[in-house]
């Protein structure tokens, strides 16, 4: 089939809501079997009697957690400086005479030192406009944060340091923006004050810091009405590692959605590899038992929770799920790769021993100095 026509067929298979049952059925027969892998390669049957899906998709965990590491290097003084409180030098002076000298100097390293800012936009776009919005733009026109803060490095910050020469960003108060920018509500359990408690805030929306993640993650799961097993649940605290939280944060509420009400035990923990941290959460005695050919199993239908979890991690972590599914008319115990950043199969038999419920595996990889 032509590419052109592949398009028109999912187009009018995915967006006709006025398809019968039956032609409902057949869709989604041909959308797992002929469509969810390339047209070279067709599912097939291995010796071990597993359907093989082809490789899983792909992606890049490497470069966002690299771009996100400089703010804290050294060597990027200016861009360290934006989400750290300026020291003084021993002639008791800042580095930087003024607010336009340092923002070009941090623009600079954010454009010219790789990983560049523009190389995150496409793996990423949610983060990109988080951090044009707060670094970059000088009009305070667009929200970031899920507090929709519209409160950065711009004009008006610019304006308060002429008016006060001899102090850093972190001391403006923000009384002094328009009452339109100002944020009255409290986030993360205070009022913002000043610029250093709206850094705070970007800083949150950069990396798990602390016990971040683990009241987080209980925040989460605790909601969904559900006996979280709180000794494992411990295992989350003091975790810190780089990405866009919000887009892990719209992830982990959909895998909450996602619990079954008649399996009320969930086990959440971290598993810590030399390269990687691994957060796996499961609900005890979940198990799926559909078709792997299930396209929302597969995710080529482009609907269904699970594809919408990969579309959150893309290029933030590797994701998997594990259960017992049907596999050729028989029960197995297997693993679906959606995401990773090594090349793996689709579909891995496990051991039934190891899978107490429906999992879901989220993989974040460790900043390793080049």
């Amino acid at each position: 089939m032509e590419q052109k026509d592949l398009q028109e067929f999912l187009y009018f298979f995915t967006r006709n809501k006025s398809l019968t049952r039956r032609q409902l059925h057949k869709r989604d027969q041909l959308l797992a079997r002929d469509y969810m892998v390339s047209s070279e390669s067709r599912p097939s049957i291995d010796e071990s009697g597993l359907v093989d899906m082809g490789q899983c998709l792909l992606h890049d965990t490497t470069t966002i957690v690299d771009f996100l590491h400089q703010f804290t290097e050294s060597d990027a003084k200016a861009l360290k400086y934006t989400t750290h409180i300026w020291d003084k030098n021993v002639n008791g002076d800042y580095d930087f005479a003024n607010f336009r000298e340092f923002k070009n100097a941090y623009k600079e390293i954010l454009e010219k030192r790789e990983p560049t800012l523009r190389r995150i936009q496409p793996l990423c776009n949610h983060l990109w406009q988080i951090i044009m919005n707060f670094l970059i733009n000088d009009e305070p026109n667009y929200p970031w944060s899920e507090f929709k803060l519209k409160i950065g490095y711009n004009k008006y910050l610019e304006k308060w340091m002429n008016e006060n020469p001899g102090k850093q960003p972190f001391a403006m108060p923000l009384r002094e923006l328009p009452s339109n920018l100002q944020h009255n509500e409290i986030v993360n359990g205070r009022y913002l004050v000043n610029f250093g408690n709206v850094v705070d805030v970007f800083k949150k929306c950069i990396e798990f810091r602390d016990n971040d993640l683990f009241y987080d993650v209980r925040d989460i799961f605790k909601s969904s009405d559900h006996i979280i097993d709180e000794e494992q649940l411990e295992s989350l605290r003091g975790i810190s590692f780089y990405t866009d939280t919000e887009r892990v944060k719209d992830a982990m509420k959909i895998i909450a959605g996602n619990m079954r009400p008649e399996y009320p035990s969930i086990i959440i923990r971290v598993y810590h590899h030399h390269d990687n941290i691994q957060i796996s959460i499961t609900q005890v005695g979940s198990f799926s038992d559909k078709d792997v050919l299930d396209p929302k199993l597969v995710g080529v239908s482009g609907v269904g929770q699970l594809c919408e979890i990969r579309n959150c991690l893309k290029n933030l972590c590797d994701f998997s799920v594990e259960s017992r599914f049907r596999v050729n008319n028989e029960l197995k115990h297997c693993r679906i790769n959606y995401l990773s950043s090594v090349e793996k199969e689709f579909l891995d038999v496990i051991n039934s021993d190891e899978c107490l419920g429906f999992t879901y595996i989220l993989t974040f990889y460790n900043y390793i100095k080049k």
